[in-house]
């Protein structure tokens, strides 16, 4: 997170010089007014996107069935999961709000995972309503079936 905010610090650092300079000599006022605003959409752009390029857990949580491999929480603000969804092959970061009740579900899944179980999950639309659930809806997890996905040997 300090890598960010120096990021951030240099690349506004940076841009006020050249927009004081581009201001004080003034020779071409139609480069200024399309410079200016220019930076400021680059900046304001680069700002937001910065989180996302560089790895942070999203909030934005997709539809489906997913696998966790692990979990954490960090008091007062966020519940962090690493799962990986039906389909995809690679893992992703998820974060939700903190609450009590999530965080009683997370206690769950983690013991579940310690005794040896497969932990699955599925992201059920919600209107936000139910202390337990994001913006979104809430997330609802339940133990890997392999009766229902392991053939057995013959």
């Amino acid at each position: 997170m300090l890598f960010f905010s120096f990021l951030i610090l240099a690349w506004v650092v940076l841009l006020s010089i050249l927009l004081w300079d581009l201001i004080q000599k003034g020779q071409n006022r139609v480069y200024m007014f399309i410079l200016i605003p220019a930076s400021l959409l680059l900046t304001v752009t680069t700002y937001i996107t910065i989180q996302e390029l560089l790895g942070y857990p999203t909030d934005k949580i997709k539809e489906g069935k997913f696998t966790v491999i692990s979990s954490a929480v960090k008091e007062p603000d966020w519940i962090f999961y690493w799962v990986v969804m039906d389909g995809d092959q690679e893992p992703i970061a998820y974060r939700i709000p903190y609450t009590k009740p999530n965080h009683e579900q997370q206690e769950d899944v983690s013991e579940a995972q310690e005794e040896g179980e497969i932990m699955e999950g599925e992201f059920i639309e919600g209107d936000g309503s139910e202390e337990s659930s994001t913006n979104l809806g809430h997330l609802e997890f339940y133990k890997f079936d392999f009766s229902k996905k392991v053939r057995k040997s013959k």
